[in-house]
């Protein structure tokens, strides 16, 4: 059966697919609208494409492309922008190119142009649904109701540090010709590239958590590819959710950007944002010098009047004043003569009290030392005898205590000899002498005393110790008596 197959080699079968292919593709250029899934670039300038057409997140078609150097060169002399700024990931692209097959690298294009015009229009589209989203969650309004103080002194600053849009911002208010003060924190971040959006939104959070007058977020002009990032989205949402005022200053003249529909007040450069910052405070101080200027009008009228109303009142006061000073000297007059007088009368009755107050005092104390004195020697009497009572009960109490522990101690003695003497002689009886005159014998083993514990056979030797007497006993036989066991006195149970 295998003889009969018709084998063929997959490299014979590419080629006949290659050859299929070439004959109706060969030659052909299309237009086709794709969108960017992956971007290299080798350094010598070639790109290499990923591309793909999806619908609501499912994959319809998928190739590879390439767009080689000396095309490269071609769109950027075309489109008169970088290549980078068109293609790049997730970018919908409208390029002009040949399809080709290969039998090893298979099916893929070959971009020989992409339409910049096509991009344009598709940054356009992107912004126009931008702001129809913005418009329908109600957000291109709610930073524009943010307030802000008539002078901003207190400046975020978002942006990237060293531009020519930073710097134009930041000459312009440091180098003011009126010499204002501004408290600017810098908040660097990234405006272009593919980090741009979400650098941004980050530095937007941090400034959201700071108190500030109004945030200002600035960039340098470019083309409508470079100043694509203010369009996202998500930069947009996080501009109007600000709790402070944002100003934009993004571009040149003619850019605008779905930031600057949201932005509380949106300026064509950055240095026009400086300007108006600037105005506010030259606003502010010629408000504050009219101020000045009307208040120091008004304080002069008011000094006029007040200065002649006080002439008027001086002239009348010197006038009241000249004839009530007369009256009061008269009056005062008169009263220091009647005060004199009283002041004599007085003296003469505090003196007259003060004498006899004084000889009241003297007789009263005499009496009082004579009472003191009276009831002291009393109290030193009535001590001395009580003193002495009290040393005689106690010597007698001491007398009785030491007889009653003279007898106390005697019969201790006494009873404590007794005690020694019967002790004594129960001890006597305990007496090993004493023991063997009254029977008792000593049985040895080997020197050791025979006990309850000791194990006897025939044949032992016993030493038997008596009353002035020991013999030497060899065992002919030994049997142990159950019956003694019964005859062991039991201890006396105790109640």
């Amino acid at each position: 059966m295998l003889e009969n197959r018709k084998i063929f080699t997959l490299h014979a079968i590419l080629n006949r697919v290659q050859q299929v292919f070439d004959e109706l593709m060969l030659g052909k250029y299309f237009w086709v609208k794709v969108e960017v899934l992956k971007v290299n670039k080798d350094r010598r300038g070639h790109y290499y494409l990923e591309l793909v057409e999806q619908v609501d997140d499912q994959v319809l078609a998928r190739c590879r492309a390439t767009i080689w150097q000396r095309n490269v060169e071609r769109c950027v002399i075309d489109g008169g922008e970088e290549l980078d700024k068109v293609v790049k990931e997730g970018a919908e692209i409208l390029c002009y190119g040949e399809a080709i097959f290969h039998p090893v690298y298979g099916f893929s294009l070959h971009v020989i142009h992409v339409d910049y015009a096509f991009s344009l229009g598709e940054i356009e589209r992107k912004k126009q649904m931008a702001l129809m989203q913005l418009q329908q969650k109600g957000l291109l309004q709610l930073n524009k109701n943010q307030s802000h103080p008539l002078v901003l002194q207190n400046i975020a600053v978002v942006g990237s540090i060293g531009t020519s849009g930073y710097e134009d911002f930041v000459q312009h208010l440091i180098q003011n010709p009126y010499h204002f003060a501004f408290n600017l924190t810098y908040f660097d971040t990234q405006v272009q590239g593919e980090e741009a959006s979400a650098n941004i939104i980050k530095q937007l959070e941090v400034v959201a958590q700071g108190a500030f007058d109004v945030v200002v977020l600035i960039r340098g002009g470019g083309s409508k590819f470079d100043l694509d990032v203010f369009n996202a989205l998500g930069v947009a949402e996080q501009i109007a959710q600000m709790p402070q005022a944002v100003f934009t200053g993004i571009g040149h003249e003619t850019d605008s950007t779905v930031a600057d529909y949201v932005a509380h007040t949106y300026f064509k450069t950055p240095s026009a944002v400086a300007a108006f910052i600037i105005e506010r405070a030259l606003q502010f101080q010629v408000f504050l010098e009219q101020m000045e200027q009307g208040i120091k009008e008004n304080a002069k009228r008011v000094v006029t009047y007040y200065q002649t109303a006080l002439q008027q009142v001086e002239e009348r006061m010197t006038n009241l004043s000249t004839s009530h000073l007369k009256e009061e000297e008269a009056k005062l007059t008169q009263q220091s003569t009647a005060l004199g007088y009283l002041v004599k009368q007085l003296t003469q009755v505090a003196k007259s009290d003060l004498k006899w107050t004084e000889q009241a005092i003297a007789v009263e104390t005499t009496i009082l030392l004579k009472k003191r004195n009276n009831v002291l020697y009393d109290y030193v009497a009535r001590l001395n005898l009580w003193g002495k009572q009290k040393v005689a009960l106690e010597q007698q109490q001491l007398h009785l205590l030491q007889e009653m522990i003279t007898t106390q101690v005697q019969h201790t003695l006494t009873r404590v000899n007794l005690q020694l003497t019967q002790t004594t002689a129960l001890l006597s009886l305990y007496d090993m002498e004493h023991l063997l005159k009254r029977g008792f014998a000593i049985i040895r083993q080997q020197g050791k005393v025979v006990t309850e514990e000791t194990v006897l056979h025939p044949g032992d030797e016993l030493e038997l110790t008596l009353y002035n007497k020991q013999y030497k006993i060899t065992l002919a036989s030994i049997e142990e008596v159950s019956v003694w066991k019964n005859l062991h006195m039991k201890k006396p149970q105790q109640n």
